[in-house]
């Protein structure tokens, strides 16, 4: 019994270590594109917003606030922003094109390389 005692600490704090690691992984959002993301973001409605609870989601056209846990907020986000996606973009070729509510081109942004594709594909569908 005292062989166990000796090593019952340190396997409390591995059990610890990769009980939070798992729950910090599984908690971040889905890899972006930083030159298509950081183009389309003044287009995508949602914001995060802090509150007293923790943080928020906002939909700033609407007003409309989303409060899903802080586990899930970046899921939520994920989400959201893609089902926008699939309402407001389109792709023609090596070509985004951001739209409004009545389908009017707002921008055109150039996917120049393979990632920037890749992840229009796998985020939004296209």
């Amino acid at each position: 019994m005292q062989k166990f005692r000796k090593y019952l600490a340190m396997a409390l704090a591995l059990g610890f270590f990769f009980v939070s690691l798992s729950a910090f992984i599984n908690g971040q959002p889905k890899k972006r594109d930083r030159e298509v993301y950081a183009q389309l973001k003044p287009f995508i409605p949602y914001k995060i917003e802090k509150c007293m609870s923790g943080l928020r989601i906002r939909n700033t056209k609407t007003g409309e606030k989303i409060e899903p846990s802080n586990r899930e907020i970046y899921h939520t986000l994920d989400k959201l922003e893609s089902k926008w996606g699939k309402k407001h973009l389109r792709r023609e070729g090596n070509k985004l094109i951001v739209l409004d509510d009545q389908n009017q081109t707002l921008k055109t942004i150039p996917l120049h390389n393979p990632s920037a594709l890749n992840y229009v594909h796998n985020f939004f569908g296209l």
